[in-house]
C-alpha cells in the first residue's frame, strides 16, 4: 500500500513570534491605541474657539499616553525576536511617558516661570534619547549583519546632512535664546535640540544602513523620531517667544511620535522585504548631499552656528569619499565582468559570450546572409599535455587564441567552449557552403603554424566542423549541435573541415537525444529476444536480450543506434540495468514453464569497469532465483583495448558470482589472439563481417578454423553471428563453431511472440527452429 503524501508530510512549523503579533487580540489593541493617538493629535490642530475641553489634555491624554507606553513595552515582553533592541526602544517611550505623567501630576496649572528647570520630568524626558539610540543601532545591526563600506558612508552622508539642515534652522536660535538663563536650565534646554539632532542622525543613518527598505517597521520608527524632533523644536521655539500652550500642535506631534514608535514594534512581516537597489538607493544620499551644499552656500550669506557648518562640510567630505568608492567599485565590477566573460588560458571569450551573442546574431541576421558557426578543435591536445606538460598545452591554446583574434574581423565572435574546442561566429553576407569551407581551411592553415611550446616547435593538427544558419538550424541549441556533429565527422574521417550534412549516417538519431532523456520516465523501452542455436543438437540453448526503444513518432530504434545515443547523454548504465532486470525476469518466467534456456545481454566496456554492476547483477539473480550460469554477459570487443589488469579484475568479479562471459563482435577490428588467451571468457561470438567471407573464400575459412581451434583449446565456445543462409550454416559447421545466431535460426521477437516461438521447439530434431518456415516461404516464391 502506498501512503499519501499528506499522511507523512510534517506539519508546517508556526512561528510563535508572528503568532503573537498577528493574533486578533493584539491587532485590535494596536488599532485602538493608534486610533486614540491619532484622534488626540488631530484635536490639537483645532483651536475650538478657546473653549478646548480640559479633559482632552488631562485624563484623555494620560490614558492614551499610558496605553501607548504599554504597547511599546508589549513587544519585548511577548516576542523573543530582537527583544533587547525593542526593550531599549520601548523603554525610551515609557521613560518619556513617565516624565509626562510626572509633569502632568506636578505642574498642571502652575505658572511656567515657577516650574523648576531641570525637574525630575526632564530626567525622564531626556531618557528617551540614549535608549532610542541604542535600540535603533541594535535593530540595524540585526537587520544587516555585515555592512559594506558604501552602506556605512551612505548612512554618514544622509545623517550629517539631516543634522546640518536641522541645526541650521534651530540650533543657532535656541543657543542664543538660552544665553541669559542659569547654567542648569541652559544645559537642560540644550539637551532637547541636541538629543533630537542625534536622534534624527541615528534614525536616518539606520534607514541608510538597511538600504531604505520598504519596511513599515523601519519607516514607522524613523517617522516617529522625526515627529519628536519637530515637536521638541516647536516647543522650544514656543517657550522662547511665550507662545506655547497646553494642547497645541507640539503636544499632538509628541503623541504621534510616541504612537509611531510603539506601532513600529507591534508590526510583523509575512514575507521578506526587498531593499532598494541601483540608482534608487543612491538617490536619497545624493539629495541629502545637495541639501548640505545648499546649507554651506546659505552660510556664506547668513550667520550659521559652527556646528551646522562642520556637519555640512563633513557631509560633503563623506559624499566625496563615497563617490570615489563608487568609481572604484564600478571599475572593479567592469573588470570582474570582463574576466567572467573571458577564458583565462586562450584570451578568447567563454561559453557565456557565445550563449549571449548567438541568439542576438540569429535574430538580426540580414536577408540572404548566412551565419556560420565553426567549432575548431586542436587535435591530440590531451596527448601533448601528457608528454609536454599542461603548461605547454596552455601555451598552445593561448597562441591559437591570439592568432585567431588577429585573423578574424572585429565583428566576429570567438570563444573557447572548453578543452581543446573553440567556436567562431561570424556573419557572411554572400557565400556558399563550398566557399565557407575554403575560408575555414585557410583559417586553419594560419592557426596551425608551429608553436614553440617545448624543446622543438609543435606542429598543430586542427579539425573544424561548420553549421550554417538558417540553412541547417534556426535556433542556438540546434546550430551548436549541428556544428558539433560536423566536427565529429571531420575527426572521424580526418578531413580537416566538414560542413554539416543532415543526411550523413553519423547524424542518424541525433535529433532524438532530447526525447531519449524522457524515454525512461515514459517507459518506452522494450526487450526483444533472439535465439542462439547449438549446431550439434540443432536446438536453442539461450536467448539474447536486445533493448529497443519505441519512439512515439519515429517507431523502433534498434539496439546499436540506441547504444550510441545513450553514450552521448550518459544513459548507458541506466539502460544496462533496465535490460538486465527485464531479461532476468523473462528468463525466470520461461524456466518456470519448463524451458531450460539461458539469457544473454550486451554490456559495454564502461559497464565492465562499473564496480557496482557485479553486485547489482548478483542481487537480481538471487532475487529472481535464476542460476547465475543462466546469464551470459556479452562484452563489446573494445574491452580488449583497456588495460589488461583492470579488465581481468573487473571480469573476474562476474566470474566469481558464476555469470558466464562472452566476447561479442570478435573479428570486427583485427582482434589480438594473444590477448584472447588472457581473457576470462566462456564464449566467443564471431562478427558477421569476420565470418561471412569464409563461404566463398578458402583463405578466410582457414582463418576461422584457426580461431575456432585456438578458442577450443582455451575452453571457449565459438558462436557465429549473422547466419542467414543454409550455406552459411554449413560453412560454420565445418569450421567447428558450436552454435549460430541470426535470421535463419530466429529473428528478434517480442516477449509476447516468444510463446509462439516456443511451440517451434517441438519440431523434429536435426532442423533449426524457424528454418522450415523460411524454406517453405522461399519455395513458394520460386514457383510464382
Amino acid at each position: 500500500m502506498t501512503r499519501s503524501h499528506a499522511a507523512v508530510e510534517p506539519a508546517a512549523e508556526v512561528d510563535p513570534d508572528l503568532a503573537v503579533l498577528g493574533s486578533p487580540l493584539f491587532r485590535v489593541a494596536r488599532t485602538i491605541i493608534a486610533s486614540l493617538g491619532a484622534l488626540y493629535a488631530i484635536s490639537t490642530l483645532f483651536p475650538m474657539g478657546g473653549q478646548r475641553p480640559a479633559l482632552l489634555d488631562t485624563a484623555f491624554y494620560l490614558v492614551v499616553l499610558i496605553a501607548t507606553a504599554l504597547l511599546a513595552l508589549a513587544r519585548p515582553i511577548l516576542v523573543r525576536r530582537n527583544r533587547i533592541a525593542w526593550a531599549f526602544v520601548g523603554g525610551g517611550v515609557a521613560s518619556w511617558a513617565a516624565g509626562d505623567v510626572y509633569w502632568q501630576a506636578s505642574f498642571t496649572g502652575v505658572d511656567a516661570n515657577a516650574i523648576p528647570v531641570p525637574s525630575p520630568a526632564d530626567v525622564f524626558y531626556v531618557g528617551l534619547y540614549p535608549l532610542a539610540y541604542i535600540g535603533f543601532i541594535l535593530l540595524a545591526r540585526a537587520t544587516v549583519r555585515r555592512l559594506p563600506a558604501s552602506v556605512w558612508l551612505d548612512g554618514v552622508v544622509t545623517s550629517l546632512a539631516a543634522g546640518a539642515m536641522f541645526s541650521a534652522f534651530t540650533l543657532n536660535d535656541l543657543l542664543n535664546a538660552d544665553g541669559s538663563k542659569p547654567l542648569a536650565a541652559t544645559i537642560t534646554n540644550l539637551a532637547y535640540p541636541v538629543g533630537d539632532l542625534i536622534l534624527m542622525v541615528v534614525a536616518v543613518a539606520a534607514l541608510a544602513m538597511v538600504r531604505w527598505r520598504n519596511d513599515p517597521v523601519w519607516w514607522l520608527a524613523a517617522l516617529g523620531a522625526a515627529a519628536f524632533t519637530a515637536a521638541d523644536t516647536g516647543y522650544l521655539f514656543g517657550l522662547s517667544d511665550n507662545t506655547y500652550t497646553d494642547g497645541s500642535w507640539p503636544d499632538g506631534l509628541w503623541m504621534i511620535g510616541l504612537t509611531l514608535m510603539a506601532l513600529a514594534g507591534s508590526m510583523y512581516r509575512r514575507r521578506s522585504i526587498d531593499e532598494v537597489r541601483g540608482f534608487a538607493a543612491l538617490l536619497v544620499p545624493i539629495l541629502f548631499s545637495l541639501c548640505a551644499l545648499v546649507v554651506l552656500i546659505v552660510g556664506t550669506f547668513v550667520h550659521l552656528h559652527p556646528v551646522t557648518i562642520i556637519m555640512a562640510s563633513a557631509c560633503l567630505l563623506a559624499a566625496g569619499i563615497r563617490t570615489a568608492l563608487t568609481f572604484e567599485q564600478t571599475r572593479e565590477l567592469t573588470r570582474t565582468r570582463r574576466e567572467a566573460a573571458t577564458d583565462e588560458i586562450s584570451g578568447l571569450g567563454n561559453r557565456r559570450v557565445l550563449d549571449s551573442a548567438l541568439p542576438s546574431m540569429l535574430e538580426g541576421l540580414p536577408a540572404g546572409a548566412t551565419l556560420p558557426l565553426t567549432i575548431v578543435s586542436v587535435d591530440h591536445l590531451q596527448e601533448m599535455n601528457r608528454i609536454l606538460g599542461y603548461t605547454a598545452g596552455d601555451m598552445i591554446l593561448n597562441t591559437v587564441g591570439n592568432r585567431l583574434q588577429q585573423a578574424l574581423p572585429p565583428e566576429a565572435v570567438a570563444v573557447r567552449l572548453g578543452g581543446a574546442e573553440i567556436a567562431i561566429l561570424r556573419t557572411v553576407s554572400a557565400g556558399t557552403p563550398d566557399s565557407i569551407a575554403r575560408d575555414t581551411e585557410f583559417l586553419l592553415r594560419a592557426l596551425a603554424a608551429p608553436v614553440p611550446a617545448g624543446p622543438v616547435p609543435v606542429q598543430l593538427e586542427l579539425s573544424a566542423g561548420v553549421a550554417l544558419a538558417p540553412m541547417h538550424a534556426s535556433n542556438s541549441a540546434e546550430l551548436i549541435r549541428c556544428a558539433a556533429d560536423a566536427l565529429h565527422e571531420a575527426k572521424s574521417s580526418r578531413s580537416e573541415v566538414e560542413i554539416y550534412d543532415p543526411g550523413h549516417r553519423g547524424d542518424v538519431g541525433s535529433h532524438l537525444l532530447p526525447d531519449l532523456l524522457r524515454a525512461v520516465e515514459n517507459e518506452q523501452f522494450f526487450v526483444h529476444y533472439q535465439p542462439k542455436v547449438d549446431l550439434g543438437s540443432r536446438r536453442p540453448v539461450a536467448l539474447e536480450a536486445l533493448l529497443r526503444w519505441r519512439h512515439p513518432t519515429q517507431g523502433w530504434v534498434e539496439p546499436e543506434v540506441l547504444q550510441r545515443l545513450a553514450v552521448q547523454v550518459g544513459l548507458t548504465r541506466q539502460l544496462t540495468r533496465i535490460l538486465l532486470r527485464t531479461a532476468l525476469e523473462s528468463c525466470a518466467g520461461w524456466r518456470r514453464q519448463g524451458f531450460e534456456l539461458g539469457v544473454a545481454a550486451d554490456v559495454s566496456a564502461a559497464d565492465v569497469l562499473d564496480t557496482r554492476l557485479p553486485y547489482d547483477v548478483a542481487k537480481m539473480v538471487n532475487k529472481l532465483g535464476v542460476p547465475p550460469s543462466a546469464l551470459t554477459l556479452e562484452i563489446a570487443e573494445d574491452v580488449m583495448l583497456i588495460d589488461a589488469r583492470r579488465t581481468e579484475t573487473a571480469l573476474g568479479q562476474f566470474r566469481h558470482f558464476g555469470v558466464r562471459l562472452a566476447l561479442d563482435h570478435y573479428g570486427r577490428s583485427a582482434p589480438s589472439l594473444a590477448r584472447l588467451r588472457s581473457m576470462p571468457v566462456d564464449e566467443l561470438k564471431l562478427d558477421p563481417a569476420f565470418a561471412a567471407p569464409m563461404v566463398n573464400s578458402p583463405q578466410d575459412a582457414v582463418v576461422i578454423r584457426s580461431t575456432v581451434d585456438l578458442a577450443r583449446s582455451l575452453g571457449i565456445t565459438v558462436i557465429a553471428e549473422g547466419v542467414d543462409t543454409r550455406e552459411m550454416v554449413d560453412a560454420v559447421t565445418l569450421s567447428g563453431c558450436a552454435g549460430v545466431q541470426g535470421i535463419l535460426p530466429g529473428e528478434p521477437m517480442s516477449a509476447d511472440a516468444l510463446q509462439q516461438w516456443f511451440a517451434a521447439l517441438r519440431q523434429p530434431e536435426g532442423q533449426i527452429p524457424g528454418q522450415r518456415r523460411r524454406e517453405q516461404t522461399h519455395s513458394g516464391r520460386a514457383t510464382r
